[in-house]
């Protein structure tokens, strides 16, 4: 119910849409906001810390914890997905319970994301899979695998390509258009 209100109730103040957060998930760190659109499989397997900025239409399907440090920004339409889809048919097949029922048995591995980190728009982060603090990972990316902590990393599959320095700076670039 709560999602549900936090998606369509353009009614709601700023601190009732937190409160609806705090309802849902394992914790929300002060500053922290998501946009509408947002998806959930349970909610209470996601962390986030505080000052974290979660745009439009995010999904997390979390199965397994969901972490995200301090100071995270994510663009539209990012996922983060924990459950693994296991490539034997074995492993996926139907399961039967004492009673009868069918089930599926879903495993999934955690993901955590550290602090400074920014996503941009339609990313997709796999199970099991860390983003060191300062990451920077581009739009589109699918991340497979570990992102090591202040690189700049890109692609499908995604893989870090360079480290992030003073260089990156965008300040004279601003100054210089006059919006700094």
């Amino acid at each position: 119910m709560s999602l549900r209100r936090i998606n369509a109730d353009v009614s709601l103040s700023e601190d009732d849409r937190r409160n609806l957060l705090c309802e849902l998930f394992g914790a929300v760190g002060e500053g922290s906001a998501v946009a509408t659109g947002t998806q959930v499989d349970y909610g209470y397997h996601i962390f986030m810390g505080k000052g974290c900025y979660f745009n439009f239409n995010a999904t997390f399907l979390d199965g397994a914890c969901i972490s995200f440090g301090d100071d995270v920004w994510v663009g539209p339409c990012c996922t983060f997905a924990t459950p693994l889809h296991p490539l034997l048919g074995r492993e996926r097949a139907m399961r039967h319970g004492a009673d009868g029922t069918s089930h599926l048995a879903e495993r999934n591995l955690p993901i955590t994301v550290g602090s400074d980190v920014w996503l941009a728009s339609n990313v997709t982060v796999n199970p099991g899979v860390t983003i060191g603090d300062g990451a920077v990972v581009g739009s589109g990316s699918v991340v497979t695998k570990d992102i090591p902590p202040r690189m700049l990393a890109l692609g499908n599959p995604c893989r870090a390509v360079r480290e992030i320095t003073e260089q990156d700076s965008v300040a004279d670039l601003l100054a210089k258009a006059g919006v700094a």
